[in-house]
């Protein structure tokens, strides 16, 4: 027998509400149909009509759907929620998932809020509530287990796959409804990403904010760049940094003299007071920095445009980007692993992390808006010293051979050698350059500390022809936003990456590694464990505690946010229901 069967005959004192008496009653009056028989015809009407529906669903939508028909199937279209505490817990999490970033109204949540209040009387309304409420509860743990947005429906090259759930899940659902235990499913689900919990936190901090009115502007004026100059500015400064939690309210102003030393000898006019206010002090410095280094700026404690503009941003759009980044982090939820090696790509930054522990990062150069770095998954499979580079097919055409129309010692410029199919130099006064259709060679860079990849390169394979190497323009690591590349991430310290994947200090510890590449022989190197890759993009993230900001590159925030805020898919199962 279905296992499912099984756990719903174990339930079935706890689902079937009517008493020997009532049964008696009915048969008495000639009625042979238990007192909820017509409430099971509507649900079975309503479960029918949400099957004709589904035609135009999203597969999220088909797959809740799915379970609904399973769960009233094996239940025998018999009413689920008879406990009236379980109701009222019900409404209490589908008003929580507001500081998940959710909206309770995708959960149904004033209509059933409304069957608290008013006890449903008539069949139909008695079938629609308990339809409404498993809705509610399947959909929010669906949404809490791998998000409420398909991010391929956003991203058609998404290939990160999503969290699936276990092989009992249908018996798991049964016994959240029937057993009450769905507050504590929702809360291990929240618990199952590092990141989650504080920026989940901040979000309600960022509300609060919002809520009692922002943060002031502070007003574009001269640089502030040092400690101990005086703005007017700084008091609003010292606020703005006290709200977002950067500086201590306890932190001291500075005792300041009245007037300057030899002001009564020289008999001059005395000095204007100095406000304590107004001095920029070493403890606004280093809010400031902590700032900077939590927007993702140059941490240098100066206050110019690009600082002030990040206080300035409104607390209600930091709120709206937290809630956008949650929804990330539930469709990265129990992907990674022990251990892996995370991309952040609006974040510069690249880790190892090993037995969940993070071992290395590093500053990053990722894509220009223009020629995006992917979000993907895939495998470091070897590292390889003293790559050559093969031009990819859309630098070719773009820029490679527009190039050489123009000029033909761009080759020789860039050290390039044009090869055939087989690998064979050829000679490029032999190459029509001008010739139609698809170039049948590849232009081939040699390997060096002038090369592109510079001297180690990390091969994954994907689809998308995009590694993470080595460069020879390190002076760009130093900038604080990095988008500078074709899609490919240049690594700024990629040596010490190879010692950690090569696993091996015997045989590749970082002088053995320099010392294979000073040979100048290319040479690849199996890692003796493939370890998996993931590029992801978090504009918001958490960092030992505190919750980070950075610059949405690529401009997918919006997008996302509109989706999170779409009632589209709650709106088939509340019309079949009627």
């Amino acid at each position: 027998m279905d296992p499912l069967i099984l756990l719903c005959l174990a339930l079935m004192p706890v689902i079937i509400s009517v008493s020997p008496v009532q049964v008696h009653a009915a048969e008495s009056a000639g009625n042979l149909e238990l007192p909820d028989q017509t409430v099971r015809m509507h649900l079975k009407g309503y479960l029918d009509r949400l099957d004709r529906l589904d035609a135009s669903s999203s597969s999220a939508r088909l797959e809740i759907d799915g379970q609904l028909q399973r769960f009233y199937k094996a239940l025998d279209y018999r009413a689920a929620w008879t406990n009236r505490r379980a109701i009222e817990r019900l409404v209490e999490v589908i008003g929580e998932s507001a500081d998940d970033g959710l909206k309770p109204s995708d959960y149904h949540y004033d209509e059933i809020r409304g069957f608290v209040e008013n006890t449903p009387e008539s069949p139909a309304l008695k079938a629609r509530a308990d339809l409404l409420m498993t809705d509610a509860i399947f959909t929010l743990l669906s949404h809490m287990r791998s998000g409420k947005v398909m991010p391929r429906s956003l991203d058609p090259n998404w290939n990160i796959p999503a969290p699936k759930p276990g092989l009992n899940h249908d018996q798991t659902l049964m016994m959240a409804v029937m057993g009450g235990k769905f507050p504590e499913m929702i809360s291990s689900l929240r618990r199952s990403s590092p990141g989650y919990l504080p920026m989940r936190k901040a979000l309600a901090r960022y509300r609060k904010i919002a809520e009692d009115g922002g943060w002031q502007a502070v007003y574009q004026g001269p640089t502030i760049e040092k400690v101990g100059q005086v703005d007017r500015r700084m008091p609003i400064i010292r606020q703005r940094l006290i709200v977002s939690g950067d500086l201590s309210p306890d932190a001291p102003l500075p005792k300041i003299d009245a007037l300057p030393a030899d002001s009564s000898a020289s008999g001059a006019a005395p000095a204007p007071l100095i406000p304590p206010d107004q001095v920029y002090t070493q403890d606004l410095f280093d809010a400031v920095m902590a700032f900077q280094k939590r927007h993702g700026l140059s941490v240098d404690g100066i206050i110019g445009i690009e600082t002030l503009n990040a206080m300035n941003y409104p607390a209600e759009l930091r709120a709206d980007q937290i809630r956008v980044n949650l929804e990330r982090e539930r469709w990265h939820s129990g992907i990674f692993g022990r251990t892996y090696v995370m991309v952040n790509i609006p974040a510069f930054t690249v880790e190892y992390v090993q037995d969940n522990v993070v071992r290395w990062n590093s500053r990053v150069i990722v894509g220009k808006p223009e020629t995006q770095t992917p979000v993907f998954s895939a495998q470091i499979q070897s590292v390889i010293y003293n790559p050559q580079w093969v031009i990819p097919s859309g630098i070719l055409a773009k820029e490679a051979i527009p190039a050489i129309r123009k000029d033909v010692g761009y080759l020789s410029k860039h050290r390039l050698t044009v090869v055939d199919s087989k690998g064979k130099p050829v000679d490029p006064s032999r190459v029509n350059w001008y010739g139609k259709g698809g170039f049948p060679y590849r232009l081939v860079q040699a390997s060096g500390d002038d090369g592109s990849l510079g001297r180690i390169k990390f091969n994954m394979p994907n689809r998308f022809t995009v590694y993470m190497h080595d460069t020879p323009t390190k002076p760009l690591f130093e900038r604080a936003r990095r988008a500078y590349s074709h899609g490919c991430v240049r690594v700024d310290r990629p040596f010490e990456l190879a010692e950690l994947l090569l696993r091996n200090q015997e045989t590749w510890s970082l002088p053995k590694i320099q010392a294979a590449i000073n040979t100048g022989r290319t040479r690849t190197v199996p890692v003796p464990v493939k370890v998996p890759v993931f590029f992801l993009y978090q504009t918001v993230f958490a960092d030992g505690g505190k919750v980070s900001f950075r610059d949405d590159i690529y401009d997918r925030d919006k997008e996302l946010l509109g989706a999170l805020n779409s009632s589209k898919d709650r709106r088939s199962v509340e019309e079949a229901a009627r």
